[in-house]
Parts: structure tokens; C-alpha cells; sequence
């Protein structure tokens, strides 16, 4: 050991080790994710091949070579560990939300206010071969620490980063004709897209990506419309009203948290699939989940005011003091039921931003959720109600559940599974109460989900009860004549413009992008595409374009 520790050799081991922890991490981080590494690319596409690993290996040569630069070698193990945290965080956010962190993501923290369990379920056994990685270089430290440096090793090292960084940017300059835009970490541009972007960086990369665009973040100027992009949004504006119309009916909105479709089924929630065969509802099982970063806050962006995601974080937290064209302004009485903190998704001001007078917190039983809905609809002719039981991990109410689910499947589904028939339970006291009070009875009530299950496509969800990527839609009104189950694809937005039709005032003055499901026609003749309503959403959030389209009551 002490021969060791002595030798000239030792800070070269201590260097090489370090080196190989950040490719290691780099390579790792990219499997757990999309389970390939690409290395039969060597032979198939070489430019493939080197575009893929010389990112990594550019980072392990740079990072090795201030090894020989400092005589401290125990700065190398704090640099590993943050590489862990950093890794770690992106792991269990991709997890949940299915993109990267970034900018916007740093200012959600207040999100997890009581769902930091939340965290446990999305940890796997292969996130702690990160730490393995640090303790290796620990260990190697240990054995071979010396205070020995040599400066031109270092600024060697760092000379061959920069040419493998140098021919890293060629590569990719032949991919993409040489628009650098696509090539430099540091541009402006949408790093979540995934795969491509880990490629051609490294979570490293990301990590200074993030923290750059995070110091240098300004106020974002208005987004100014082009006269045909102007042309354009007009046409889902009914231009020639001038006051807001007078709704028919009350209307109730429940979101379920994580609701996915494959969960409507007799044996796991009777309640609601017996309510689905009522007379006066709406089925869509097919409908697509529109929810991006912001989740729940874009779920009931969605469902109130017919507008889409914005492309990087959530329209909550970036821009909760616009003005939105919420169907809650067409109600004198309106309030808001949340199983959670109003900090959450920033829900105290946008409630102000979508005229929600009237705010209240419960505890996430979803049984007392619905007896309180039921109680705010006596005095309110509006109501939004969130539920929490099926939120991951799903294990709070999922003991409460009597049906038996083999042990074969894994816990999260099984839980989910009990989870959802614990929520039916609570559905229940709604589907009696409609049967005898008059007022729900001719209200106009909305069941569907905020988002679905946050899991990502390698789990095992996308292989058990059919599972797809598909929330359900349920609404009852006394304006069906006669059940209607629709099995086309339908889409989040299509929420918003239904639920205007059924309560009379479809010619309120922002129509949303998405169509009147019971209207056939509309369906297969949509107006705009759900890739084109996401651009042209983003843009109108980003320029708050309702700011001078309000009307009076």
C-alpha cells in the first residue's frame, strides 16, 4: 500500500479512475433511460458511433486531467457525488414527468409539499450503482493518495478534450448541415426532446446547460404575433359577441389524479362503470393525455380554458398572472376543492387567474373529497375538485381495498389497481347523491384525469390490462338524450369546446382548439392539428393574448 502511494504512478490511477467514473455515469445515465448504449453502432455507423461516446469520453479526458492540476485529490469524490445528486434527480424527474430537468423545474419544488413519498417509488436498485461508481473512486484515492501534480499532464489532457469537443462538433455539424444551433448546449432551445439531445451532450452537459440558462434567466419579453399567426388564432375566436352568455346548467369538475383507462372495468371500479351506462353520458375512453411538464396545473389548463401546454415548464409557474379564458368566468359561484397545499402547482394565484372565488383544502381521503364537493356544489353553480389517492406511490388508501390482486404484479400496479377501486368507492356517494338530489341531477358533471400514471415507457404498466397512454372522459348532463360512447381518439382539449356546448354557451368567445365530441363530423374534420394547437398555444400563453379579449358580464 505504501509502495503504491509512493509510485509515480499514482496520481495517473487516481486520474484514470476519475476519468472513467464520469464516462461511466455519463453512459449509465443514458442506458437507465432508454436501455441502449449503442455500441453496434461502431461497425454499422461509426459517425454514429463516435458522436454518441466522444461527448462522454471528452468530459472523462477534461475532468481527468485537473487530477494532475491540484495536490487535494479529495475534491474529485464531492465532484462524483454532485454528478450522483444531479443524475439521480434527472432519473426520478424523468420518471415522473417523462423529460429532463430544466430551468422551470428548479421553481417547483413547492410541488412536492406532502408528496415527497412520492420520491421512493420512482427510485430503482440500478440508481445506487452511481454511488458504487464514487465509492470505486473513493477507494482508489484511499490506496494511491499523493499530493504529486504536473501541470503539463494537466494542460495536455485539457488540450486533447478540446480537439475530441472539437471533432465532436464536426460530427454533428455534418448531421445537421452545420446549424450550430441544433450543436451548442448553451442556445436557447427545448432540451427535452431526450434521446437525440443525450446523444450528442452528456448529463453533464445538462447540468451546465441548466445552471447557465438558470443565472442568466430575464423576464421573457411578449411573445409578438405575426399577421398570420394572428389570422390564425382569430379563427377560434367567436368575434362578434360582446358579453359572456349565461350558463344552463351548474357544472362539476372532477380531476383524478393519474387516471388511466385501462382501470374502467367492472371488477376494479363497479361504481363508475355502472354510472357510465347511465342514459345521460358521455364515454370516451381514447381520449390522449395533453399534459407535459406541468401535469396537474396543465390538466386543468386543459379542461377550463381549452388551451394546451406551453413547450418548457408550466404555464402555472411561468406565467400564473395572465389572463385566461377560464369557463369558470361564465359562473357567478364558483369554487375549487384541492387534496393538497395551495402552494401546490402555484394553485392560490392561478384560482385568482381562472376566477375560482371560493378555495378549499382537504385532507386526500377521497371519500370526504366527494362529500365535500357535494356540500361547496350546494352554494356554488361551479366546482373543480382534484383527488390524490392514486398518486404515486399509491400506497395511503390502496390497504383499504378488498379485491385481491395477484403478487405476481408489481407493487406500484397492484397499488394503483387497489388505489383506484378505493376512489370508486368515494365516486359512489356522488352517483347516489345525483339519484336524489335535484340540483346535481341537472348539473353538468365531468369525471376524467389530470394526467395519466407518470411512469415512462420501459414499465411494466405498458405491458399489463392493455394499458396505453389514454385517460378516460365521462360526462353526465341532462343535455344527453342518450349514452354515447365514442371509441375515436379523442384529445384533452376536446374537454374545454364539449363542455361549452352542453351548458349552452358555445359562443362564449374563445371556442379552445378542441371540438365538440358529440358532434361527429368535427371529430374527423378537426381544425387544427394537437402538433399545431401545441405550437400556436405556447405562443398565446407566451404573449398573454387575452389580456385586452376580456368581456363583461
Amino acid at each position: 500500500m505504501k509502495g503504491i502511494k509512493n509510485s509515480k504512478y499514482s496520481v495517473w490511477i487516481i486520474a484514470f479512475v476519475f476519468a472513467l467514473s464520469i464516462f461511466a455515469q455519463s453512459l449509465l445515465f443514458h442506458y437507465l433511460i432508454y436501455h441502449e448504449i449503442l455500441f453496434s453502432t461502431l461497425w454499422h455507423s461509426p459517425e454514429d458511433f463516435f458522436r454518441f461516446y466522444l461527448p462522454a469520453a471528452t468530459m472523462a479526458v477534461f475532468f481527468g486531467g485537473l487530477v494532475f492540476l491540484f495536490k487535494n485529490r479529495w475534491w474529485t469524490v464531492a465532484v462524483s457525488m454532485l454528478f450522483n445528486v444531479w443524475i439521480w434527480a434527472n432519473l426520478w424527474y424523468y420518471r415522473a414527468n417523462g423529460v429532463l430537468i430544466d430551468k422551470y423545474s428548479v421553481s417547483m419544488i413547492d410541488n412536492l409539499n406532502g408528496f415527497w413519498d412520492s420520491i421512493l417509488a420512482l427510485i430503482q436498485p440500478s440508481d445506487f450503482l452511481f454511488l458504487l461508481i464514487t465509492i470505486t473512486l473513493l477507494i482508489s484515492i484511499l490506496i494511491c493518495y499523493t499530493k504529486s501534480k504536473n501541470i503539463k499532464v494537466s494542460i495536455a489532457c485539457i488540450f486533447i478534450a478540446l480537439i475530441m469537443g472539437l471533432t465532436n462538433g464536426w460530427l454533428l455539424g455534418r448531421k445537421y448541415n452545420n446549424d450550430w444551433s441544433y450543436i451548442n448546449p448553451f442556445q436557447n432551445y427545448d432540451i427535452n426532446f431526450g434521446r437525440n439531445y443525450l446523444q450528442e451532450h452528456t448529463i453533464i452537459h445538462h447540468l451546465a446547460y441548466t445552471y447557465w440558462t438558470k443565472i442568466n434567466s430575464e423576464r421573457e419579453p411578449l411573445y409578438i404575433f405575426s399577421p398570420n399567426e394572428t389570422q390564425r388564432v382569430e379563427t377560434f375566436f367567436n368575434n362578434t359577441q360582446d358579453s359572456i352568455p349565461k350558463p344552463k346548467t351548474p357544472l362539476i369538475i372532477c380531476l383524478i389524479e393519474s387516471f388511466n383507462s385501462f382501470v374502467v372495468q367492472p371488477d376494479i371500479m363497479p361504481h363508475l362503470y355502472n354510472f357510465i351506462n347511465n342514459q345521460q353520458t358521455i364515454y370516451a375512453p381514447n381520449t390522449i393525455s395533453q399534459a407535459k411538464g406541468g401535469m396537474s396545473g396543465d390538466g386543468q389548463m386543459l379542461a377550463l380554458t381549452g388551451l394546451l401546454p406551453i413547450n418548457e415548464g408550466a404555464a402555472c409557474i411561468r406565467f400564473p398572472l395572465n389572463t385566461y379564458p377560464a369557463i369558470t368566468k361564465l359562473f357567478n359561484h364558483t369554487a375549487g376543492l384541492f387534496p393538497h397545499d395551495l402552494d401546490v402547482w402555484n394553485q392560490a394565484v392561478m384560482n385568482k387567474s381562472y376566477s375560482i372565488d371560493y378555495s378549499n383544502t382537504s385532507d386526500d381521503n377521497d371519500k370526504n373529497l366527494f362529500s365535500m364537493a357535494i356540500q361547496l356544489s350546494k352554494e356554488s353553480d361551479f366546482v373543480i375538485m382534484l383527488t390524490a389517492s392514486t398518486h404515486i406511490p399509491c400506497t395511503k388508501y390502496a390497504d383499504s381495498s378488498a379485491i385481491i390482486i395477484s403478487d405476481s404484479i408489481p407493487s406500484l400496479l397492484k397499488n394503483y389497481i387497489k388505489s383506484a377501486n378505493v376512489l370508486d368507492q368515494g365516486m359512489q356517494i356522488l352517483f347516489n347523491e345525483i339519484s336524489s338530489n335535484e340540483k346535481l341531477k341537472n348539473s353538468t358533471i365531468v369525471i376524467t384525469g389530470d394526467h395519466c400514471m407518470p411512469v415512462n415507457d420501459n414499465d411494466y404498466f405498458n405491458h399489463a390490462y392493455n394499458y396505453s397512454r389514454f385517460i378516460p372522459l365521462i360526462i353526465y348532463s341532462p343535455e344527453i338524450k342518450q349514452k354515447t360512447i365514442i371509441t375515436d381518439t379523442c384529445y384533452q382539449m376536446d374537454i374545454y369546446h364539449t363542455l361549452l356546448h352542453l351548458i349552452g354557451c358555445e359562443d362564449y368567445y374563445w371556442k379552445g382548439f378542441g371540438v365538440n365530441l358529440l358532434d361527429s363530423a368535427a371529430r374527423h374534420n378537426r381544425p387544427i392539428t394537437p402538433e399545431e394547437a401545441y405550437d400556436l398555444s405556447d405562443k398565446i400563453i407566451r404573449a398573454d393574448y387575452f389580456k385586452n379579449k376580456q368581456l363583461s358580464k
